[in-house]
Parts: structure tokens; C-alpha cells; sequence
């Protein structure tokens, strides 16, 4: 277990009362799209949760009661991810559309609305390593961004280490004080940190935002697909050539293009 010590300000001060969640009536299987355009949500007294839905997240929304959970609280703020569900809703929704806004893009324009307003980050999960490297790239792109780094070490759901990983995140949250927290792990990990974490924060810290790689992105570890195939769908292929452990889970989301497809959604 890691953290990096900081001294801090005071803490973020929240709105005391709910602003409400915006929302246009997209939906994707029962799920609605609450952040189609602007970012990051508005702060509430409540402290939200953010979502970037692909095609395997919308898939696994049954099979996941965390997800579940999630997705259909009130907390949820959910903007669009993947490609194929973002040709979907442009489809169906041609007036409307939401623009694809992915955690591996709004990892960088959460750095500068920080930067900007002077507001804390916190980067919570992946490796030590990898947690440590992406806030020296942030902090070099953002001179003056105030983040800090916390790993709090591997679990499995449901697991003994799962409690005392809540319980050192919220220390690491409470000690930096941070306005914002990225969650960057495995996505039932993060949903069932999140969900546990997000009751004990409100009018402590505005949002979580549930990014699964970003920071494994920011930091080197992993690397972005090119627009190109980012454009044509094709980004969970790249991740499959550096990452072979991968291929179970593109094959499951496989089955997302009849329904796209068919637009039975």
C-alpha cells in the first residue's frame, strides 16, 4: 500500500442542496445518457458518480449488481464511450446526439478544469507505478494542478482485502481532500468501490469518476489506440494486441452488434 503524503487547504465546500441531473431522454437497454456535451457535472450535495458507457458496461449492467446499482441511482452520471454505442444513439437519436465522451480523453480535461479553478485531484487505484507516473505527466502538463497519487493495493470482490481497501481509500481521500477522485481499476471493481465509497463523501468531494485505464494510459502502461481506429470501432482490437489477456471479454462484447444493428434498444 502507497500514498503520497501532501499537506492540504481547506476542504472543497459543496452546494447544500441537489442541482439535479441533466438529462435529454437518450437511453441505451433502460440506461440514460445523462452528460452528452459539457463536463465535468455540475457539484451536488450529493457526491455523484461518473460512468463512460461502452458496449461491454452496457452489456454487463445485468450480470453486474454493482453496475446495476449504480447506473440506476441517483448519483449516476453517465456519458458515452465506446464507438459501436455511440453510432447507436447517433442513429436512433439524429437530432440529439451525444458526443462520445471517453475517461482516457476526460482524464486530461478534468486535469485542466483543475488546473484552471484550482481544484484537487486524486488518483485512486492501478499500480503504484503506473498511479506515480501519471501524476508526474499531469502535473508536468498542467504546471500548478494540484493531484496527488494513491494505489491501494489488489482485491477481488467480495474478497478480505476488500474492506480494508475501502477503508485505506477513504483515509487517502479525507487526508488530500480532493474535489474530484478518478477510480482507475478492474469495472466491477471500481462500481463496487465506488458505490461503498460515494455515501460517506457527500459534500466532501463532488464526483468519482469511474475510468478503468486512464490511468494506466496517462502513465505509459498502456497505449491509446490511433484516432483512426478509435473512429472505425476498432480500439478494442489495439487493446487486444497489447494486452492478449483481453480477448474473453472483446468476444462478450461481440454481442452488442446484433442489438445495435437492430436498434433494439
Amino acid at each position: 500500500m502507497s500514498l503520497t503524503v501532501i499537506s492540504v487547504a481547506t476542504a472543497p465546500s459543496l452546494p447544500a442542496t441537489h442541482q439535479g441531473v441533466p438529462s435529454e431522454g437518450i437511453r441505451l437497454l433502460e440506461i440514460e445518457i445523462t452528460e452528452s456535451r459539457h463536463f465535468p457535472p455540475a457539484p451536488a450535495a450529493e457526491c455523484w458518480v461518473y460512468v463512460t458507457l461502452n458496449a461491454e458496461i452496457a452489456l454487463a449492467r445485468q450480470e453486474d449488481a454493482a453496475l446495476h446499482a449504480l447506473l440506476h441511482s441517483r448519483r449516476a452520471r453517465v456519458s458515452v464511450d465506446g464507438q459501436w454505442v455511440l453510432w447507436a444513439l447517433q442513429r436512433k437519436y439524429a437530432e440529439r446526439a451525444p458526443a462520445k465522451m471517453s475517461g482516457s480523453d476526460l482524464i486530461h480535461d478534468l486535469a485542466a478544469h483543475c488546473s484552471t479553478h484550482g481544484e484537487r485531484l486524486l488518483l485512486l487505484g492501478s499500480s503504484f507505478a503506473a498511479n506515480t507516473q501519471a501524476v508526474e505527466v499531469l502535473r508536468g502538463r498542467w504546471p500548478g494542478l494540484q493531484v496527488q497519487g494513491f494505489a491501494p493495493g489488489q482485491f477481488e470482490p467480495g474478497d478480505d482485502r476488500e474492506a480494508s481497501v475501502v477503508t485505506a481509500s477513504l483515509d487517502a481521500i479525507r487526508q488530500h481532500q480532493p474535489h474530484y477522485v478518478i477510480l482507475g481499476m478492474g469495472p466491477t471493481k471500481q462500481y463496487r468501490l465506488a458505490l461503498q465509497l460515494a455515501t460517506q463523501l457527500d459534500r466532501q468531494v463532488a464526483g468519482l469518476l469511474c475510468f478503468g485505464g486512464a490511468i494506466d494510459m496517462v502513465g505509459g502502461q498502456v497505449r491509446r489506440a490511433p484516432r483512426t481506429m478509435q473512429h472505425w470501432g476498432l480500439e478494442g482490437l489495439y487493446r487486444l494486441w497489447q494486452q492478449p489477456s483481453r480477448l474473453p471479454r472483446l468476444l462478450r462484447v461481440l454481442r452488442i452488434l446484433p442489438i445495435v444493428a437492430f436498434k433494439r434498444f
